[in-house]
């Protein structure tokens, strides 16, 4: 396919005005300062996450997921799901629980037993006090144990 390009020096100023005038403020109409720069979007993994994450610790009779940085939780498990997102946290369950994952910082989980724990964080602490459960340690500086203050 060939383009021409059939506007001269004049008609190529009056094309950069006339862009420039039909541009000016858009930043503004979708709320961004125009000094401000161009906001990065999320990857689709990242806006997964942060869609999934709730703003604050839920506890029902399917999960646990543990969202409140400094929180202090102390649960019977009952075969749930259990999700540390928190940081500095201190979590004791009690009992059997399923799947347990630690994916915040600083933070000590203590379980009965686990099916199975995944670490993705840093400097997180997990025992669990019987059992064999399937480790995934994929965090950094964190650890799993046996042992802990949890009855199992």
């Amino acid at each position: 396919m060939r383009v021409r390009y059939l506007v001269g020096a004049g008609g190529a100023l009056v094309s950069a005005s006339l862009a420039t005038v039909l541009l000016t403020g858009c930043g503004t109409a979708f709320g961004q300062d125009e000094s401000d720069e161009p906001a990065v979007p999320p990857t689709p993994e990242e806006a997964a996450h942060e869609a999934a994450v709730p703003e604050h610790n839920v506890i029902n009779e399917d999960v646990l997921i543990i969202v409140d940085d400094g929180a202090e939780v102390s649960e019977e498990c009952g075969d749930r799901e259990v999700v540390v997102t928190a940081d500095d946290a201190v979590v004791v369950l009690d009992g059997d629980c399923g799947l347990v994952r630690a994916t915040g910082r600083g933070s000590t989980v203590d379980v009965g037993s686990a099916d199975k724990i995944v670490l993705v964080g840093v400097d997180n602490t997990v025992s669990f006090a019987s059992g064999d459960p399937e480790v995934i340690n994929h965090g950094r500086n964190t650890t799993v144990t046996e042992g802990g203050s949890a009855d199992g």
